[in-house]
């Protein structure tokens, strides 16, 4: 009986997982809309949250990442920082507009 209860709690949590997905898409989208050049990496992180990736590699600056995307199709959200740590680019997904939902979540 234990089990079977598991199971079934497992089996909700799979079928809520894609809806989190497509929220969190369609949030970092909206959010990305937001975000313009100048901006210090403390107001990114106040729009955007915490990024979920950081290439601190690409010198001079870094490049945060966001998710955007389903599990089997995803494009990230780039921001980039100069040396400054200020916002010099931003790559949004192409439906990063901020005013429809992702498809295919």
């Amino acid at each position: 009986m234990r089990n079977l209860f598991s199971l079934a709690a497992l089996a909700a949590a799979l079928l809520l997982l894609p809806a989190c997905t497509a929220q969190e898409s369609y949030q970092n989208a909206k959010s990305c809309a937001e975000v313009e050049i100048g901006m210090s990496q403390e107001q990114v992180r106040r729009i955007m949250g915490e990024p979920t990736g950081r290439d601190t590699t690409s010198a001079p600056g870094q490049v945060w990442s966001y998710l955007f995307g389903s599990a089997t199709d995803t494009s990230p959200i780039r921001v980039e920082f100069g040396d400054d740590g200020k916002v010099k680019a931003k790559q949004c997904a192409p439906e990063a507009s901020g005013s429809e939902r992702p498809t295919g979540n």
